[in-house]
């Protein structure tokens, strides 16, 4: 039941996502330094760094996933050597 919920609200996600880049396809021009000028659409210029974010956080929760099973092995080896039973 969790899986099928987990896919409904991607859906569901996926469909706002997309609706709203076909509403907001109006270019936007981005100024940056030294009068560097560059024109994206809004959708992009909204949605990509969320992504982005999102991307950046996930990474950052595997690495820790690693370092946490690593000391969960270490520390069942230490059990074990405490515990030979």
């Amino acid at each position: 039941m969790r899986t099928f919920i987990n896919t409904v609200g991607i859906i569901f996600i996926i469909v706002v996502l997309l609706t709203f880049a076909l509403k907001n396809n109006q270019t936007v021009e981005i100024t940056y330094y030294y009068d560097l000028k560059c024109s994206f659409p809004v959708w992009a210029v909204i949605l990509i760094p969320f992504f982005v974010g999102v991307i950046g956080g996930n990474l950052l929760d595997v690495i820790q996933r690693f370092k946490l099973k690593n000391e969960i092995r270490k520390l069942k080896r230490e059990f074990k050597t405490m515990n030979p039973e």
